[in-house]
């Protein structure tokens, strides 16, 4: 593999671990994970790792709000608060990106499906029984891309069908719902904690869809068999009658 394939196989494999990050992040805070925010451990994994692939995120991010776990179980008890606990309506600030427009929802749900179906991942028995657009479950599935990249890339084979994948899968889903999710917990007043993980999640995921943008439009023209999400409006989303899986498998879980 040449230096250039070796250090685009780097940063494939270093993004990966970014959204395999902000999915353990928004885990139900309690024993390690509260143990490792206020340690500050969580603050130097973020730092480290994301600045080495945007250097700009350096400047533009409140880091110290990272390590702001609150005392006792505050952090667990807002989670619940803004994440769990709601009304007709549901939590103020739901993970779930249907979530935001509840009557398309089942539409969204089978997109999604379909997504991950592509790709062959399919139902099953994900830990927490996460729905397909439940947020961790959309940043597992650009981990499995990402890591997917990386492997053509360490073949020496082209990795367009998954940089097709993530530009789409990104514009659709995350590149979407995380703003939204973002304004909420700003809007709700949510711990120091969370409103520094939004707005990391949200320009993250800005500058990758900027340079995923950016490589594919160098990319050719996708052979026949590739299918690109954008090709039509609703390009892989089954009919009616298509039963639509209520979880997907989780793809991956950051150890600690």
């Amino acid at each position: 593999m040449s230096s250039l394939n070796s250090a685009e196989n780097s940063i494939s494999l270093q993004r990966g671990r970014a959204y395999g990050f902000f999915a353990a992040a928004m885990e139900y805070p309690e024993g390690e994970l509260t143990g490792l925010i206020r340690s500050g451990e969580i603050t130097k994994q973020a730092k480290q790792l994301l600045c080495g692939i945007y250097p700009q995120l350096e400047t533009s991010i409140d880091w110290k709000a990272l390590s702001n776990a609150g005392d006792n179980d505050e952090l667990s008890i807002e989670y619940t608060r803004l994440f769990d606990v709601g009304g007709t309506d549901g939590p103020p600030c739901c993970l779930n990106s249907g979530a935001a427009n509840s009557d398309a929802r089942m539409q969204m749900l089978e997109e999604l499906v379909r997504f991950y179906n592509y790709f062959g991942l399919t139902s099953g028995d994900a830990p927490g029984n996460e729905l397909p657009d439940h947020l961790t479950t959309q940043f597992e599935f650009m981990y499995y891309l990402c890591q997917q990249e990386a492997e053509c890339q360490q073949a020496g084979e082209a990795a367009d069908d998954y940089l097709r994948a993530q530009r789409d899968f990104l514009k659709r889903h995350p590149g979407q719902w995380v703003p939204l999710l973002n304004s909420r917990l700003e809007e709700h007043k949510a711990p120091a904690y969370y409103r520094a993980l939004g707005e990391l999640m949200q320009s993250f995921i800005q500058l990758e869809q900027q340079r995923i943008e950016s490589v594919v439009s160098q990319l050719g023209e996708p052979l026949p068999h590739e299918k690109s999400v954008e090709a039509t409006e609703s390009p892989i989303v089954p009919s009616k009658s298509d039963d639509v899986p209520v979880s997907v498998i989780t793809i991956h879980r950051k150890p600690h």
